[in-house]
């Protein structure tokens, strides 16, 4: 059956306001963000607009984006070239008042241990990236992506741009300090929103040895896994799909992790922890608060006789309608969709049989998913006039 939409109107003018009820919760994080991935609902949020340091969960949109730009090319070998090898104090970094190139490395930072004119596929590199948070890994792979490390980090943050973060400027791919490197808790769930779109991606984040395979330049290693969610031992959460870990002095410590339970991902991001396990607990304990929390139903439409009549012409009177069950929505209370109701008539001409579906109503929310629908029935037999009978005969 064939439907002309012709009608739209807001849910509410039709049935009781949904009411959402976000979750009470104490975080110690100076910023925190809870969010469905799948429809952008917030349940809960702090400071999730102020522009924090990021550390090095900025490797999330890195390898994001590398994978978006070169996902099909993942066994591309790759040569380290100085420049992404290239390190300087953290000292000197602050004499030269941040002048240098932001990208370059600092010794004792985080790595994998690539040497100059080391071949790695770029595979290899991302694990390396997004299971041991190799800032070397990173380099190489925006040395690689973009030509130039520079040029990489301009198509990153146009890039983050177009997917909504309006407050994020990242000035390296690892996330090493520079005081113009900033984001949001808001905006970096917003980034792995997108990122967990990837298969590669959420296979990669949920890694927790990998065996990096010998090299040119090396034996062959194993990286470890920095998030203590998918490992063993006292913060292991089943639910957890993976995520990011990061620390700076100046930021520290951040956590950006999704989870997964009877179907429903969330997204938590923590940002300026005091402690390194306080990040794990605190982001379990948003989960939970999630998943605990009952559905709510609602009845939008109760079954039987509606108000939508339909003038249709040719026909001996208006079509009133009915619907055979309760249009009914379950939604978790933390998580009140904004949605509006859409109707749509069948393509029909007289006459009307009694029970025929003559339209449906669909229930989308703002992103315009469909959450539910209902058919509508004709309520009795509607005849055709004469005049219509004289021009259709057959």
């Amino acid at each position: 059956m064939v439907f002309l939409r012709s009608l739209l109107f807001v849910l509410c003018l039709l049935c009781m306001e949904l009411q959402a009820k976000p979750l009470t919760l104490n975080v110690e994080a100076e910023a925190a963000i809870l969010m469905n991935a799948d429809t952008g609902v917030i349940l809960y949020e702090k400071q999730a607009h102020t522009l924090h340091y990021p550390a090095s969960i900025t490797k999330i949109a890195t390898a994001s984006y590398a994978l978006k730009v070169a996902g099909n090319k993942l066994d591309q070998i790759i040569a380290a070239d100085q420049d992404s090898v290239a390190s300087i104090s953290e000292e000197a970094r602050k004499k030269s008042k941040y002048t240098v190139p932001a990208y370059w490395l600092i010794p004792g930072g985080s790595h994998i241990g690539i040497k100059k004119d080391e071949e790695l596929s770029l595979k290899d590199l991302l694990y390396g990236t997004l299971v041991a948070s190799g800032n070397d890994a990173a380099n190489v792979i925006a040395q690689y992506v973009g030509g130039t490390i520079p040029q990489f980090m301009k198509e990153l943050n146009q890039y983050l741009q177009e997917i909504g973060c309006q407050h994020t400027t990242f000035y390296n791919p690892h996330g090493l300090f520079h005081p113009k490197h900033q984001t949001t808790a808001y905006d970096m769930a917003l980034v792995m929103c997108e990122a967990l779109k990837n298969p590669t991606f959420c296979e990669m984040i949920s890694t927790v040895r990998y065996t990096r395979p010998k090299t040119n330049k090396q034996e062959s290693t194993v990286l470890l896994q920095t998030n203590k969610l998918i490992r063993k031992g006292q913060y292991n959460y089943p639910k957890a799909i993976g995520g990011k870990t990061g620390y700076l002095s100046a930021a520290g410590y951040t956590l950006v992790v999704a989870a997964e339970h009877e179907g429903r991902t969330l997204i938590a991001v923590l940002l300026g922890c005091n402690d390194s396990n306080e990040r794990f607990s605190e982001a379990i304990k948003m989960f939970e608060a999630a998943y605990t929390q009952p559905k709510v139903q609602r009845i939008l439409l109760r079954k039987g006789s509606q108000k939508f009549t339909l003038d249709l012409d040719g026909a001996s009177s208006s079509i009133s309608t009915y619907i055979k069950d309760d249009l009914i929505l379950d939604y978790y209370s933390a998580e009140e969709p904004s949605i509006k109701c859409l109707l749509y008539w069948a393509k029909l001409h007289p006459p009307i049989a009694k029970d025929q579906p003559v339209g449906e109503i669909h229930i989308i929310n703002s992103e315009g998913t469909p959450l539910q629908k209902a058919t509508l029935f004709a309520d009795s037999d509607v005849s055709a006039t004469w005049f219509w009978r004289l021009r259709h005969p057959f």
